[in-house]
């Protein structure tokens, strides 16, 4: 081997030798990277962990004016957790107070289809009064702009305070299910309120699989809860039934009271554009000049997207 031979090949280890370092160097930064992180997520998790997200709970300040915060968090932040006094309050202060709550979810799904929540269950909440969130941006989709699945949402011996509806406090219990994702909105509810008033509601809609149904049966007697809310002296019966799909549904809204009809309204829906048809008798519901100005018997017609 000649001199420039000898002096490449002495060259060349020095080179191999900074190659392998870097390689070991990357290596090793990976897997302190992967370590801090699930030392991260195992602090999380952690009683620590628990405290530091409920402090950013609490400090969450949206434009609406809600406010959450919770006492103490048990069990998983990335699958089950129960959460221990929870209250929810507006720019007046608290209004729900929630002493137990069980959530089941999966919060990575987040990154990749939304909120994802397979059951969230209240106990024994009290809600102390109306809340009254600051008004939003008219403008604004109804919709939020994130697909949102909750497999099963249960309000458990909730209790409405005196005051709120009526003089004396009732109790709730509801069951729902929400599904809005992929191009389809699923709402499905049923609650009973004291021990008459029931509440049935299924709203499943979606446009690509042309798909669209609307039922409603609502039952308030004159001193139930839902009669109260909606300030009804009498008895409420209301139903909505209909057939069809997305590109063709018809139906009829008609409400009963005990002195009569309320409101008998066609409704009709095509492509997204809603329309409604009808009479509607405001008597019992209004009072001073809007009574005056509205009569017995009010015609409605209206269309919409």
């Amino acid at each position: 081997m000649d001199a420039v031979e000898e002096a490449q090949a002495a060259e060349g280890i020095p080179a191999r030798e900074r190659r392998a370092s870097l390689r070991k160097w990357l290596l090793a930064a990976f897997l302190g990277l992967i370590a801090t992180l699930l030392i991260g997520v195992a602090v999380l998790n952690s009683p620590i962990g628990h405290r530091f997200i409920a402090d950013r709970i609490a400090r969450l300040a949206p434009a609406s004016g809600m406010r959450i915060t919770v006492g103490r968090i048990e069990g998983s932040l990335y699958g089950k957790a129960t959460l221990h006094d929870v209250t929810l309050s507006d720019p007046k202060g608290p209004f729900l107070r929630v002493p137990l709550a069980e959530l089941d979810w999966r919060p990575f799904a987040w990154f990749s289809s939304g909120l994802d929540v397979r059951e969230l269950t209240a106990h024994r909440g009290v809600l102390l009064r109306r809340p009254r969130l600051n008004p939003g941006d008219p403008k604004a989709p109804i919709l939020p702009d994130f697909d949102i699945r909750i497999d099963k949402l249960v309000l458990d011996r909730f209790t409405i305070a005196p005051g709120v509806a009526g003089a004396t406090a009732r109790r709730v219990d509801l069951a729902a299910k929400v599904d809005v994702r992929q191009g389809r909105a699923l709402i499905l509810a049923d609650g009973r309120f004291d021990s008459a008033d029931k509440l049935h509601l299924l709203l499943d809609a979606a446009p690509a699989a042309n798909r669209l149904r609307m039922e409603l049966d609502y039952h308030a007697p004159k001193d139930g809860v839902l009669a109260a809310l909606a300030g009804a002296q009498e008895d409420l019966r209301a139903r909505v039934v209909g057939h069809g799909d997305w590109k063709g549904w018809t139906g009829a809204l008609l409400v009963e009271q005990t002195s009569g009809q309320l409101a008998a309204l066609k409704l009709g829906a095509n492509n997204g554009l809603y329309s409604v048809l009808g009479l509607v008798h405001p008597d019992g519901f209004v009072s001073g000049l809007p009574k005056r100005l509205a009569g017995e018997t009010v015609a409605l017609g209206a269309t919409g997207t």
